[in-house]
């Protein structure tokens, strides 16, 4: 059979467009099979559209295709009609979800994305090391603390306990948190818990003498100091130092039954042993001495008890010095840790009997560590910080806290401090024991609570005040330049290229630039001035009364004082940027202060580093 020229021409377009129908309605079974395995493609619904609509097309070519093989033209074009008309339908359908995938980030948009995430992730992660560096000294701070610890929510719940407090009360760590106070109090001092929670919650301390009920049921006598912790401007949380004063009231009670006893025994047998009367008044006089002064010991406690600073502490020793043992001069030294010395913290009566400053080869009590008296016989065994008139007495008493020599308290008389009678010499001398022991004890805990407020203030590594104290100091002084229209600056100082001095040199030689970056911003501010470590390697300092030319001129010097003194290893300079703005002229409140000078900061980082930049005035 012979096919004409145009029967083949006839088969070839049918053909191809067979094949083409084929190719075309195969996009939405792909789609079918590609939907039900992945379930995270974007615009699902666009995707279905755009194979219905490449499907219709090839629906269209094959029924072209079946209407040229049957001669059927008309049949034909009503069908391309239609499909047409569906095809338009369609992209009427699909066009919201077009714009929608059009308006879809580019793939260079996403990547400047991920790397700014990166970045943001990376500070953060240093920040957090540092955070969590703090946090472990703080943590071995209070775990070793001889004192217990506790941290209270605003309702009066625990949130946190040391070792210490866990020990006193028999319960363990896990158990405490969540406990209430008033469920640790007998019921009949839960209205006065209720009555410090309400002044906490108004920023007063409390400091008072409790019984906690410990987990066996007993009672444990405790003096609680309790402290309300501020978070911009309002009550965190309420931070607890516990005593225990058990020890101390059960030797209260056990010299009170002894004396109790003794004056029974004096009663009962009065009569039998009158001729031993002498030596019964005797005892019985001692037995007073010792009741007496454990009583003003007792009260001298309670009193230290209610003391604030260190000076408090020593004014009220030398008062019951002065009860105690007739002491009508003294000195109280406590150690001096940057010299390893004792200095002079108070002192009544004639100062000029001891030195101002001793070593612990000065004074013979020091060396032994033990009570040491000084008479006029011991010229060449007296302590050497002493400068005594004749007939004058003196009695060295060493103080320890945590098995360390803490200071000295030096008590002058005209009168020997050491007497005939063997018994009172000794009552003596354990009384002066335990009125240095409670003296160092309060000292101790006095330093304990300033250490502790401090490393909530202050960045441990350079020792400057951290971001926290800044932004409070920050609004206060904003808030006083804006009632008394003076000027606010603020320099943004940050160590250039000190990635790359932390990975060349090491981060020991990176803190080791941070520490002397910080000890020339201190150096270079004024009283009122307050330098922070902001994070990382930037500094802000805060300049009330200073305009931005002030704080320009300073910032230069500042720049120049570190790129002269601080390098790191064969000749390497540190230099820094710093950005500058003021109030009013660059900012109208705080935040704003804080972000102009960032951007004054990385102005002078884009102009090559190592400048100064002024921010733009606002128009």
């Amino acid at each position: 059979m012979t096919i004409s020229g145009d029967s083949a021409l006839l088969l070839a377009t049918v053909g191809i467009e067979l094949v083409v129908a084929v190719a075309m309605m195969g996009v939405p079974v792909a789609i079918a099979i590609l939907s039900r395995t992945r379930t995270d493609l974007p615009e699902p619904r666009l995707l279905w559209l755009l194979g219905l609509f490449v499907g219709l097309v090839g629906a269209t070519f094959l029924l072209d295709a079946l209407g040229q093989l049957a001669s059927q033209p008309i049949l034909s074009r009503w069908i391309k009609l239609g499909t047409m008309i569906t095809s338009l339908a369609t992209l009427v359908l699909i066009s919201p979800a077009a714009r929608r995938l059009l308006a879809l980030p580019s793939r260079r948009e996403l990547e400047r994305a991920n790397r700014e995430l990166a970045a943001q992730f990376e500070r953060a992660q240093r920040a957090n090391e540092v955070v969590a560096l703090s946090e472990a000294r703080y943590r071995l701070l209070v775990d070793t603390a001889s004192e217990g610890i506790w941290i209270l929510d605003r309702i009066g719940r625990i949130t946190f306990a040391n070792p210490r407090i866990c020990e006193m009360l028999g319960y363990s760590a896990e158990h405490l948190k969540g406990m209430t106070l008033l469920e640790l109090v007998p019921e009949a001092d839960r209205p006065a818990i209720v009555d410090a929670l309400q002044r906490h919650r108004g920023g007063l301390s409390v400091r008072a003498s409790r019984q906690l009920v410990k987990g066996s049921g007993g009672l444990l006598p405790v003096h609680m100091s309790t402290s309300p912790l501020m978070d911009k401007g309002e009550v965190a949380s309420i931070l607890g130092v516990v005593t225990d004063l058990s020890e101390q009231m059960q030797a209260h009670e056990e010299l009170q039954g002894l004396a109790a006893e003794l004056e029974d025994r004096v009663a009962q047998r009065t009569q039998a042993y009158r001729e031993t009367a002498a030596q019964l008044a005797a005892t019985l006089e001692v037995s007073r001495f010792r009741s007496r002064n454990y009583g003003m010991l007792q009260e001298m406690a309670d009193m230290l008890q209610s003391c604030a600073t260190p000076d408090e502490v020593a004014r009220v020793a030398g008062e019951y010095a002065l009860k105690l043992f007739d002491a009508d001069a003294g000195t109280i030294y406590t150690l001096d840790p940057d010299t390893d010395g004792f200095t002079a913290l108070h002192h009544w009566g004639a100062a000029s009997e001891s030195a101002a400053e001793i070593g612990i080869e000065d004074c013979w009590g020091l060396r032994q560590n033990k009570t040491y008296p000084n008479t006029v016989n011991q010229f060449n065994l007296r302590c050497g910080h002493l400068r005594l008139a004749p007939q004058r007495h003196t009695l060295c008493l060493p103080m320890y806290a945590h098995g360390q020599a803490s200071g000295l308290i030096n008590l002058r008389r005209s009168a020997p401090f050491v007497t005939p009678d063997i018994e009172t010499s000794a009552e003596s001398d354990k009384i002066a024991s335990m009125f240095a022991a409670n003296t160092a004890q309060f000292l101790s805990n006095l330093a304990l609570r300033r250490s502790l407020e401090q490393q909530s203030l202050r960045d441990p590594l350079t020792n400057l005040f951290n971001r926290r104290y800044f932004n409070e100091q920050l609004a206060i002084e904003f808030e006083r330049a804006n009632r008394s229209r003076t000027p606010l600056a603020v320099q943004m100082v940050d160590i250039d290229h000190f990635k790359r001095i932390n990975d060349r040199f090491g981060h020991e030689a990176g803190d080791r630039v941070l520490r002397m970056v910080s000890d020339i911003l201190a150096q270079n501010a004024r009283s009122g001035d307050i330098v922070c470590r902001w994070g990382g390697e930037e500094f802000l300092v805060l300049m009330p009364g200073s305009n931005a030319a002030t704080a320009k001129r300073r910032a230069d010097e500042i720049r120049a004082r570190i790129n002269d003194q601080i390098e790191i290893v064969g000749g390497t300079r540190v230099s820094v940027s710093i950005g500058v703005a003021s109030y009013p002229e660059h900012a109208s409140d705080p935040d704003g202060l804080i972000d102009v000078s960032d951007r004054a900061l990385y102005a002078a980082k884009g102009a090559g580093r190592n400048r100064v930049t002024v921010a733009v005035a606002v128009l």
